[in-house]
């Protein structure tokens, strides 16, 4: 059974994944795309089209009355490479290279306002859907 969530790894390759750890400007959902902050070395913010991509913030264990996103001011662990579930904005075809636009959301290259990033779409996905997106790195 695969669990389709925003941020959760897709699969687990130890040798190959890569985080990094940033220090959060605003409140970032799980599975967003995230640039780098006003400090690019230490932090974070939501991607905004032509800032710099980082990856994607990964989901971490919570209670379930908890809210599924990093608290402002708070350490956001990033997927930088790997294989992770995304929820897209608009249907995607596995095969599909990644772009990420306004406030992390996920689609295609060539959509409008959204920026390329070095990943492509494993799975295929309806709007609003979930899909495997493979980080490069």
């Amino acid at each position: 059974m695969e669990i389709r969530k925003e941020g959760k790894m897709a699969r687990i390759l130890s040798t190959y994944d890569e985080y990094g750890y940033f220090y959060s400007e605003v409140e970032v959902p799980f599975g967003a795309g995230v640039m780098r902050g006003t400090d690019p070395v230490d932090q974070c913010k939501l991607m905004t089209t032509g800032g710099k991509f980082i990856g994607v913030a990964a989901a971490k264990n919570l209670n379930i009355n908890e809210d599924k996103k990093y608290a402002t001011k708070s350490t956001v662990e990033v997927i930088k490479k790997g294989y992770v579930w995304v929820k897209v904005a608009s249907a995607v075809v596995a095969g599909d290279k990644a772009a990420c636009g306004a406030n992390g959301k996920w689609a295609k290259t060539g959509t409008e306002s959204y920026d390329d990033v070095n990943g492509v779409f494993e799975t295929s996905a309806e709007e609003n859907g979930y899909a495997i997106l493979h980080l490069r790195g």
